[in-house]
């Protein structure tokens, strides 16, 4: 698709946790198209569990911050929260009256919310961006069935859809979803934004450094790299285990820390805002990890996780379970290991990457190689090529 420095694009998300100088989907979008169109309008709503409840609309113009509206704190059930999402989002489009050449909405309810607007002629171009997806959203049945409604709604209206990973067309087939009626599927796997971040030589990093980035669930692993330290330390004494993130499981983490008695060597940095200081951090360190717990309903199956590809752009080999696709690829390259989801695994693992200096060159020679696959401002551009 063609855009112009005439053009105005409308960008909707959800957050956890607001950050206008996030690393994710809808910011990476946003700034790479704010030198190349005339207006973004960028709406953000909270999900149910962040502590910030309003949703705002950011307005660009000329690749500059003109105006910033928020709405009141909203309390209340989850549902709630969806269904206002919907009447905030047609209250800033009102107030906002433009004709936009593009939408870019994640998720299924974002899109679904803009369909009026759609028929109306107000948005020409309709974008429906999965950025995760799973057979169980919702362990309700009922909520889980309205869920694949407007899933299989948004698919059949959109102009096109975005997805990570080919696995969610197998996924969506499997819950309904008729592939002749729906949008031409385009792939925008996750990336990193390479021209943003500095990569260092070996000798000015610190080689001892274990890194996880992301939200604290316990889906995401980070208790069985806590699990592994103990072990790991009896090897390589100079380890250290560097935590960027927060979440509902952190505390849990926290404790579990604790009672392994391995403070000195575990760093909670908490959640970074701007996301060039994750990056920064990140840089300096000596290997990524992300322990996926392989479990059936745990998204990053179906999806294609960001951590991973970060990890690739900072020079850092990865540590992984075999649960996202990319871990095959991160194999296959030789820019990182899989292990089982086994304590004993990564620490196997790890400890080898720590100790083999000869190895661990080689493998982050091939991590680095590998991100320029993934460069987040080539994929994007590759996908709005292919969104006719």
């Amino acid at each position: 698709m063609k855009l112009s420095k005439n053009s105005n694009v409308l960008i909707i998300s959800h957050f956890s946790k607001r950050a206008m100088e996030g690393g994710g989907p809808p910011q990476e979008i946003r700034d790479y198209l704010l030198p190349k169109v005339k207006r973004i309008y960028y709406i953000e709503h909270p999900f149910p569990y962040s502590k910030d409840h309003r949703s705002s609309m950011t307005t660009y113009e000329d690749g500059i911050l003109r105006k910033q509206i928020f709405t009141p704190e909203i309390f209340g059930p989850e549902a709630l929260f969806y269904i206002l999402d919907t009447l905030i989002t047609f209250y800033f489009l009102i107030k906002a009256w433009v004709r936009f050449d593009l939408c870019i909405a994640l998720d299924n309810l974002n899109t679904v919310s803009v369909l009026p607007f759609k028929k109306l002629g107000l948005i020409k171009k309709l974008v429906f961006y999965t950025i995760d997806y799973t057979p169980l959203r919702f362990k309700n049945k009922i909520l889980n069935n309205i869920y694949h409604l407007i899933d299989r709604v948004a698919c059949y209206n959109a102009d096109a859809i975005w997805i990570l990973s080919n696995r969610m067309i197998t996924a969506r087939k499997q819950n309904g979803v008729d592939t002749k009626r729906s949008a031409k599927n385009i792939t925008l796997p996750m990336g990193a934004n390479l021209s943003r971040i500095n990569v260092l030589p070996i000798e000015k990093t610190n080689r001892y450094d274990i890194f996880f980035a992301g939200i604290l669930l316990e889906k995401q692993g980070v208790q069985l790299i806590l699990d592994s330290l103990p072990m790991i330390i009896l090897k390589i004494p100079k380890v250290r285990f560097i935590i960027i993130g927060q979440g509902e499981y952190e505390q849990t983490l926290k404790d579990l820390t604790i009672s392994l008695k391995i403070n000195n060597h575990v760093i909670f940095e908490g959640f970074v805002k701007n996301h060039k200081d994750v990056e920064n951090i990140l840089a300096r360190s000596a290997i990524g990890v992300a322990p996926y717990i392989p479990s059936p309903d745990n998204y990053t199956f179906y999806t294609d996780p960001g951590k991973p590809k970060l990890y690739l752009g900072c020079g850092l080999p990865v540590v992984i379970t075999d649960v996202p696709a990319i871990a095959r690829v991160i194999k296959s390259q030789k820019a990182g290991i899989i292990a089982d989801y086994a304590a004993e695994s990564f620490t196997k693992a790890l400890v080898e990457l720590l100790s083999n200096d000869a190895l661990y060159k080689t493998y982050r020679e091939n991590a680095i190689k590998l991100s320029k696959t993934y460069n987040t401002n080539t994929l994007i551009a590759e996908a709005l090529d292919k969104t006719n």
